[in-house]
């Protein structure tokens, strides 16, 4: 998205945006792809709620002089924390689908 000429970019667009070229279905790697999908959505997580939780500590001792700042670190770790769980909870849900397949 782009604001009066300034790109904002999530973790979560960086990773949708990330180029995936030739991926061999035939050896397996869709599972690893998935995987370091997965890892990277929850890296980009880690360091939200770090980010937060140090604008937090510094709102607190005085040493924060932009507030905004603040708040969009707080947003941002919470957004993070809401698409991590839509994820989980997808995932256990096709899970459960899965097991419940006759073979």
């Amino acid at each position: 998205m782009r604001i009066e000429g300034i790109s904002l970019s999530s973790p979560m667009q960086e990773l949708l945006n990330r180029s995936q070229p030739n991926i061999d279905t035939k050896s397996g790697n869709d599972g690893l792809l998935f995987k370091n999908i997965l890892t990277d959505l929850m890296e980009a997580s880690k360091e939200a709620s770090a980010e937060s939780r140090e604008k937090t500590a510094q709102l607190l001792t005085g040493t924060l002089d932009n507030l905004p700042e603040y708040l969009i670190a707080g947003e941002k770790s919470s957004i993070m924390f809401d698409l991590n769980l839509a994820v989980r909870n997808k995932v256990l849900d096709a899970y459960s689908e899965i097991m419940k397949t006759q073979v």
